[in-house]
Parts: C-alpha cells; sequence; structure tokens
C-alpha cells in the first residue's frame, strides 16, 4: 500500500484518480479546497472502495498560508508519502478580471506554478523515505497549439494584460520548465515525472458563468475527448510504476516531444529564482 497526496481530488481526473488508486488498496489523502464538496467526493469513493484509508485534507493551493498548514497536518499525521500528484488547477475561461491573493499573486499562478513547487520542495524530505518516491506534475497537450510559446517572465501575475486562457498556458509553460529544472538540479532519489494531459471531457455544471458559446465550445470539444477516467488511468499506471525512467509522457504513458519553450535556461533560472523568493524555499538545499 502506498500513500498518495492527490491535489484537486474532489471532482474531474483528481477525484477519477483518486477513486482507482482507492480501488486498488492505497491510502489516499485527498487534497481539496471546498469541505463539503471534498467530503461528499471522499464519502463516496469510501462507499464504492469499501477503502477506509481515504483520508480528506484541506487545502487552498492559491494561498501561501494554507498550503504552510497542510504540509504541518500531513506531516504530522503521516512517516512517508510515496507519491505527490499535483493535479489541482485553476482554469475558468468564463473570468473576465483577474484574481489577485492575499499573498500578491494572481490565483491562476499561484494555484498552476506555486503550489506545486512549494508542495514538492515541502513534502521532499516524505517522499524520500519512500523506497519509489515520485512527484507527478500535469502538463496539458493544449500547448502544442502554441508552437513558438516563450515564458514571459515580465509579467507572472498579469499585471500588464489578462486572459485566462493565457494564464493557463503560460503557467503550464512554467510548470514544465520547474519540472524540468527540478528533475536536473535536485539532488534527490525521488522521481520527477510530467504527464501531458489530453482533451477531457468538462462538466461545464462546474462552472456556471460560462456563455452559452463557450458552453457549445466545450461540448463540440467532448466528442473528441476522452473521460476523466481514462485520463486518471494514466496516472495511476504512474504511480505503481516503480521502474518508470522517463520524464514526459502523454495519456498513453508513451515519451514525447517537450515544447521547446521549456528548455530556455535563464529563464528556467529566472522562473525558479521568482519562486524561491515567493516561497521561502532553495533547491539547493535539498
Amino acid at each position: 500500500m502506498k500513500t498518495i497526496i492527490v491535489t484537486g481530488a474532489n471532482a474531474g481526473i483528481g477525484k477519477a484518480c483518486s477513486r482507482q488508486l482507492a480501488q486498488q488498496g492505497h491510502r489516499v489523502i485527498m487534497a481539496c479546497r471546498n469541505q463539503q464538496r471534498g467530503e461528499a467526493a471522499r464519502q463516496e469513493i469510501v462507499s464504492e472502495t469499501g477503502n477506509g484509508e481515504v483520508v480528506l485534507k484541506i487545502v487552498d493551493l492559491s494561498s501561501l498560508r494554507s498550503l504552510k498548514n497542510f504540509v504541518q497536518e500531513v506531516t504530522k499525521n503521516y512517516d512517508c508519502i510515496d507519491v505527490l500528484i499535483n493535479n489541482g488547477a485553476d482554469f475558468d475561461i468564463s473570468r473576465k478580471v483577474k484574481i489577485m491573493t492575499d499573498d500578491g499573486l494572481e490565483s491562476q499562478f499561484a494555484t498552476n506554478v506555486v503550489a506545486p513547487f512549494f508542495l514538492s520542495l515541502s513534502l521532499l524530505p516524505m517522499l524520500e523515505k519512500s523506497p519509489a518516491g515520485k512527484i507527478i506534475n500535469i502538463s496539458s497537450k493544449g500547448l502544442i497549439m502554441y508552437p513558438f510559446i516563450k515564458l514571459n517572465i515580465d509579467d507572472f501575475n498579469c499585471d500588464k494584460k489578462y486572459n485566462p486562457a493565457t494564464q493557463y498556458y503560460q503557467n503550464k509553460l512554467a510548470l514544465l520548465m520547474t519540472s524540468i529544472y527540478m528533475n536536473e538540479n535536485l539532488k534527490s532519489k525521488t522521481k520527477i515525472a510530467a504527464i501531458r494531459v489530453t482533451n477531457v471531457k468538462v462538466d461545464v455544471n462546474r462552472y456556471p458563468n460560462l456563455t452559452d458559446f463557450q458552453k457549445k465550445l466545450y461540448n463540440f470539444k467532448s466528442k473528441f475527448s476522452i473521460s476523466a477516467e481514462e485520463m486518471a488511468q494514466s496516472y495511476v499506471s504512474l504511480v505503481n510504476d516503480d521502474d518508470f525512467a522517463g520524464f514526459y509522457v502523454d495519456e498513453k504513458l508513451r515519451e514525447v516531444k517537450i515544447d521547446k519553450g521549456a528548455f530556455d535556461k535563464e529563464k528556467q533560472i529566472i522562473l525558479v529564482d521568482y519562486l524561491q523568493k515567493i516561497t521561502g524555499l532553495q533547491i539547493s538545499k535539498f
């Protein structure tokens, strides 16, 4: 039995992944922002699987204070973490105005980039105790639509211009760049992997502010998308593969080409330096 943290675990791929891991007898720590929705998802999974080792921990991925409290709670209650799945993400195309957090960060950037960085480094000592510790970060096949995308190091928090879709793919590029940097520079036996998520069917009911056009767009896209359960199978396979030696894989766990813009070493350093400053965590100390 492995102990696995899944962020964003109350819906979509995160919930499907938590269910499948529970079915296999693993201990699952569901990291969710909303107590009511998280507990409902947890109870549903426990009822379906009979696995009493499914627990709910509340965390707001956009808040450094909440992230710190979450890490303290996990550290207090568990001796070892085998896998951290940084699944939780913030992407709502109906959002018209950016949201700033109490930490002075744009909320998408905080959730999609800062949180995985913070959790990965903060929980690394616990992951090191596992014989096959693994950090799984989530990328997006949507980056293919932006073949010439470059990380905008001058506007991480959208002070100049905000578009939720543009920011999301900037975030996914940033997370991929962070994953590459950590994979090359962390002196750790913990494996870092990135999964490129393909088109997955979206429950439009989760986004009440979508326009009719946006709903139609999602419904059309769903015709060419796989289910959350199918995508979650890739997460679970990677969790169980203790001999995995790759880094960047697609939904079928095939090695795929890394987006060209992710290899910019200078921007990797600028990004990581910024994340280290925000979080107070230094990669060189691990």
